[in-house]
Parts: structure tokens; sequence; C-alpha cells
């Protein structure tokens, strides 16, 4: 099963469109009258939101003037790829954009700054604590609306564990979502025991925020930052609102959210301390 979704081979093949664009000295009403289309079909294109098709590429590439094999090949490599459809479609067909999205981020990022204040980090859930977290939140789904949303989650797991190159994950996850209950003790006492052997993970760092360290700026609502090694894919961050989760990609914004997340990491207790916060509040409210 391949672990990426089209939303990365999209935007690179986009980044790579625009800058041959750029060097060829075209504006997009050049590029949208060789196609025959509309200029905002281009624009789509550059920045990863269109579907690309072959014919479509090939046509660009022969109006910039590439006429390098390897150039042309890994391009529409690329198409092919911004084509096929992500794993998660064989299990649901009504994921949400927001959510193909998170998840093409996650399996192609090189690092992770989250921070999570309602409830265990998905990366860290158990299958029953899932569950319970999905039927509460949708609870006007049908079962097995609720099953392929777990499903899914578990697929995220597996696929993060097969990884070539793990994804480097620093996480800061308030105190209040080890206490609050989900689905039972007993259900509890396995997702806090699984939070322990997720935060011994080479590549993870885990940070509990805890009622002492007061209101925390960077704590006011739950967020992603994802971060890449190379200049081609954008650094981005994942707000999760209630009325929505919202996207930010600007570098002034990715920035702001990084020096939060840190400033709160750097307060929080190290993670050897944060396990035995976990482990405390397991022996204590869930024995």
């Amino acid at each position: 099963m391949p672990t990426q979704g089209p939303l990365i081979p999209r935007r690179r093949l986009g980044a790579a469109l625009r800058e041959l664009r750029d060097a060829a000295g075209l504006h997009l009403d050049a590029a949208a009258a060789h196609l025959e289309c509309s200029t905002s079909k281009i624009s789509r294109l550059e920045t990863g939101q269109g579907i690309p098709k072959a014919r479509d590429i090939r046509d660009l590439l022969d109006l910039y003037g590439i006429d390098d094999q390897r150039t042309r090949d890994r391009l529409l490599r690329l198409a092919g790829e911004g084509r096929r459809q992500g794993w998660w479609e064989s299990i649901s067909r009504s994921v949400p954009p927001t959510l193909e999205t998170y998840i093409s981020l996650e399996s192609e990022a090189n690092s992770l700054s989250n921070f999570t204040g309602f409830a265990i980090h998905g990366l860290a859930q158990t299958e029953e604590y899932a569950r319970k977290i999905y039927a509460s939140i949708f609870n006007q789904a049908k079962p097995e609306e609720v099953e392929a949303m777990v499903r899914i989650r578990m697929g995220r797991q597996n696929n993060l564990a097969e990884r070539e190159e793990p994804l480097s994950i620093a996480m800061v996850l308030d105190e209040g979502a080890l206490c609050r209950e989900v689905g039972g003790r007993q259900v509890m006492r396995a997702q806090l025991q699984r939070l322990i052997e997720f935060s011994q993970l080479p590549e993870v760092r885990l940070r509990i925020l805890p009622f002492s360290l007061g209101h925390q700026l960077g704590g006011q609502c739950s967020y992603g930052v994802f971060q890449f090694d190379d200049d081609i894919d954008r650094n981005t961050v994942n707000v999760e609102l209630s009325g929505g989760d919202s996207w930010l990609e600007q570098e002034t914004e990715v920035n702001r959210y990084l020096s939060l997340f840190n400033s709160m990491f750097r307060k929080c207790p190290d993670e050897p301390q944060s396990r035995d916060l976990i482990l405390n509040t397991l022996t204590e409210r869930f024995a």
C-alpha cells in the first residue's frame, strides 16, 4: 500500500512548472493560450491544486522549450503520481479534504511540531480510544462510517512506522488529555500505556503541559507544523478549529507557530519527567 497521497507530487510538479515558465519569460496567459484553457487552470496546476493530465504537461514542457528527457520523464512521473488515489480512498470515499491534506503532509514531511489539548494525538491512539473519540465527535455517523475512520487512523500509524526516513516528532500534550476519560477506565489504561510506549520511540520527543504551568499562549488551540528539509515543499501549519481546520503556509505564520510551540516545549517537563507524569496519572486515576 503506497503511503503517499497525491498532494505532494502535485505540489512538486506545480513548483517545477512555475519555475520553468518564469525561466521562459512567459506569463500565465501565454501558457493558458497554448493549452486553450483558463489562466486559473494554469494557476491551479502551479499551486498543486489541479489534477495534472499528462498531455497538458507535455504541451507545457514543449512551450517552455524543455528537451531534456530526464526532466520530462521526472515531471510526467510526478503528474502520474498526482493523479492517483490516496490509499485511504480504498477504505472510505467520504474522507474530508482537510484530512486528505493532513495525511499527505504527514506521510512526506521531515518533521512535525504538534500541540494537542483535548485528546491524545491520533498517532498515539489505541484503536478503541480512536473508536470512542470518533463515535463521540460524529454522533450521527453510521457504525460503518466510524469504523472506516478508525481504520484510516490505524493506517496512518502503520504507514509512519514503515517510512524509510522516520518523521521526527516533537509533541506537547496538555495534561487534561491524560485525565479526560474516554470510553471508560479500561480504555484509558490501555491508552496511557500506549502513550508511554509512543513516547519511547527514538523519533519522538513527547512532553506534557502540566496544569501547574497555567495558561500558555502556544496552548490555546491544537495545531501541527509540518516542515520539509528541501526548498521545494512548503512548510505548513494545520490549526484545528471547531468550525473546520485552517491551513497556513506563509513563512511569517509558520515561524510564529513554531516560536509559540518551541517556547512552550522548553517550559514543559522533559521527556522522562513527562513519562512519569503519564504513569502517575495512569496509576492514580485509572488503575
